[in-house]
């Protein structure tokens, strides 16, 4: 017997995501449970999934073990089973914010509900050269085995579906038109006591289209920044940088930092979570450009500029 469509479900892939979908939670009290999927294990995935966890009624975690195309097809399989877990659910609301994630293209396809609902992804939702607008066909043998799995979700379905969207970024054009904004952060009113704090915030830098990493790095060296803050799925680590091992995600260990006193200088090359702590008081973000990315990522480049933030090009 199906339960009834009393409570929602939060489905989230990274640890932001866990911190928009907990702040839905908080802005929306009702009864929710959480399903979080990842790529790899980390120790911040663990303190994000623990902490909504505490806010949900059920919480379940799906690691994609693949790391490769072929064998995706098994962990699809996977997870459709792991689906059977739900099964005898119907909820009144599925929440979502990775729309083009084929995984998430079989639990809507699988899990009954009266609605869908939306939350920011970083800044794919209002960067207009990102994949959300710039629709990417998989392949057909992917497509062949999504239908056999009972598949009838793409991302142009789910947006379609979307009847309303959270997002962190005020007053910006969304790819969804029903948009909420929700905060993260609280109001700063901390006073500097302790100085000035220099980090620069790493991301996959090889992701980047013609990137020079060598002669990126070389510049940071010579910002003489204190700490280098790494991202969750970097792999390499560079010579010269004191490392920063926490937790937390970008975001909230800047709020530490700025409770703590500091004046904070943010280096970036193109890290959304530089984006969402520009607006803070006690900090500054400084982007790093040069020709070949100012080509490639103008339009992002341009989302810096219009709040303030200082391009520096090299």
């Amino acid at each position: 017997m199906r339960e009834q469509a009393n409570k929602n479900l939060l489905v989230c892939l990274t640890p932001l995501q866990m911190l928009i979908a907990s702040k839905i939670i908080d802005q929306n009290p009702a009864s929710y449970d959480v399903l979080c999927l990842s790529y790899n294990e980390n120790k911040k995935y663990d303190y994000y999934f623990n902490d909504i966890s505490q806010k949900c009624d059920l919480s379940w975690r799906f690691l994609v073990r693949s790391k490769s195309k072929i064998y995706r097809i098994f962990d699809f399989f996977r997870f459709n089973c792991f689906l059977s877990k739900l099964s005898n659910k119907k909820y009144n609301t599925i929440y979502l914010a990775s729309i083009d994630n084929p995984f998430f293209h079989i639990l809507l396809s699988k899990i009954s509900k009266n609605n869908i609902a939306t939350f920011d992804d970083g800044t794919a939702n209002i960067y207009k050269g990102s994949s959300y607008y710039n629709y990417e066909n998989k392949g057909k043998f992917q497509n062949l085995i999504l239908k056999f799995l009972g598949n009838i979700y793409n991302t142009q379905k789910v947006v379609g579906e979307s009847f309303e969207h959270y997002s962190i970024y005020n007053n910006y054009s969304n790819i969804i038109e029903n948009v909420n904004f929700i905060s993260l952060f609280k109001d700063n009113e901390n006073l500097v006591k302790k100085g000035e704090v220099k980090i620069f915030l790493g991301q996959p830098l090889k992701d980047i289209k013609d990137i020079n990493v060598e002669k990126i790095l070389t510049f940071v060296e010579s910002l003489k920044v204190d700490y280098y803050f790494p991202h969750p799925r970097e792999v390499e680590k560079y010579k010269n940088f004191i490392y920063i091992d926490s937790s937390l995600i970008f975001e909230d260990y800047i709020l530490k930092l700025l409770g703590d006193g500091y004046f904070v200088e943010v280096y970036t090359v193109l890290s959304t979570a530089a984006l969402n702590v520009a607006s803070l008081k006690n900090i500054r973000v400084k982007v790093l450009c040069e020709k070949d990315l100012n080509i490639n990522y103008f339009q992002f480049y341009e989302i810096f500029r219009n709040i303030d933030c200082d391009v520096i090009n090299f």
